[in-house]
């Protein structure tokens, strides 16, 4: 039985009787990767420049010892202690450090060896990972598309209001550019390497769980959901569970219950699992009735998450391939169905389907410009809000 072939874009099939020498492979990627690469560098660029001035411009002077100080906020300080110290191995002051997967903390103890200050060695981890993340998500959106596409949905990837996110001490950029790699390689018919992707993404980040029913399907659909079209590879997707596995396991060594990081976070943060409408009930009142300063992000903000990512889903199917359509109902249960949905907005910004379906939505120049720049705006405030200390999902 035939398995179906995997879809290249046509100036990377070359015609059989021409063969190319692997020098010229790889010139011809570095020209395709200029533009998502070059928008990454402007990109971060300008995000700490403007980061530096808000900061001084609203703060009258340098927070810490340096500028970079002013992006040592929130949870980055949680992935450094965990990195320097490990996982506690007792109930305490940093009990709640068993939340975080290991993966972007050992990243940065990596880093470590090379950089001294720990803070920036996890900034230079966070920011290569992110241009990383946008040049295979060109790659992988090259695939579904064309240049035009790719170009568009790397713009609104790297500008997306909670991108930010993307350059601080958080595992957010790690964890995009491992599952937009996991399906680029999925994609390619290269399963060893989306196998350990996928494993990789799942000790990063708990919705990384959502990568595994989607590429198993992805398996199922290039075979054209024939069990005797299923070879050995298949076996490699029983690796993506396992930075699940390795994180459950951790729980079970430092507290003797492999869901421990449950009760950590109803403990500290009052999040469980929950029907995700009561929490837009809430936003919606928020928004009416709350203090002003706190209406558009601790309200508005989340609200909008879930009303952007319900229409993502629902259109996914009739504009995405059945993987991506699938990792967004799965993103979607596992970003709103609990009882803490105040982050979602950021959650957000590692769902690459979503820039892919913005891409496909907006071909014409005005329509793209003009969402660029309005998430470009957002993107300017919720900085402002984070360098500042104050909330910024």
């Amino acid at each position: 039985m035939r398995r179906a072939s995997r879809s290249l874009p046509a100036d990377e099939q070359a015609a059989p009787d021409l063969p190319v020498s692997r020098y010229a492979r790889w010139q011809h990627q570095f020209h395709l990767l200029r533009y998502p690469v070059a928008l990454g560098f402007c990109v971060t660029i300008a995000t700490f420049v403007f980061g530096a001035c808000a900061t001084l411009a609203f703060e009258k002077n340098v927070p810490g010892e340096s500028w970079l100080q002013a992006w040592n906020r929130w949870d980055a300080a949680w992935f450094l202690e965990l990195a320097q110290n490990g996982y506690p191995s007792t109930t305490g002051a940093h009990e709640h450090l068993i939340v975080l997967l290991p993966a972007y903390p050992a990243a940065i103890e990596l880093a470590h060896f090379l950089i001294p200050d720990w803070h920036t060695a996890a900034l230079l981890v966070s920011n290569v990972c992110f241009l990383g993340a946008l040049a295979c998500l060109f790659l992988l959106a090259r695939l579904e598309g064309d240049t035009s596409v790719a170009r568009r949905a790397v713009l609104f990837c790297a500008v997306f209001p909670t991108a930010f996110f993307l350059h601080a001490a958080y595992s957010e950029s790690l964890f995009l550019l491992l599952t937009v790699a996991a399906f680029h390689f999925a994609r390619r018919d290269e399963w060893a390497k989306s196998g350990v992707l996928g494993l990789l993404a799942t000790a990063t980040r708990l919705p990384g769980a959502a990568i595994f029913p989607a590429l198993v399907l992805e398996y199922a659909h290039q075979r054209n959901f024939r069990l005797r079209s299923v070879r050995w590879n298949a076996a490699f997707l029983a690796l993506i569970p396992l930075g699940t596995a390795a994180f459950l396991w951790i729980n079970y060594h430092y507290f003797g219950d492999p869901l421990h990081f449950l009760a950590a976070q109803k403990q500290v943060w009052g999040a469980y699992l929950r029907s995700p409408f009561p929490a837009v009930r809430d936003n919606w009142y928020g928004i009416h009735h709350a203090p002003a300063d706190e209406r558009l992000l601790q309200y508005g903000g989340p609200l909008v998450a879930f009303l952007v990512l319900t229409i993502a889903t629902v259109a996914a199917p009739f504009s995405l391939r059945p993987c991506y359509a699938i990792y967004l109902v799965a993103s979607w249960v596992m970003i709103f169905c609990n009882s803490f949905p105040i982050s979602s907005p950021r959650y957000l910004a590692v769902v690459f389907p979503l820039f892919l379906l913005l891409a496909r939505a907006t071909r014409r120049p005005w329509l793209r410009d003009g969402v660029a720049f309005i998430s470009a705006l957002f993107y300017a405030v919720c900085t402002m809000h984070f360098v500042r200390g104050w909330w910024a999902f």
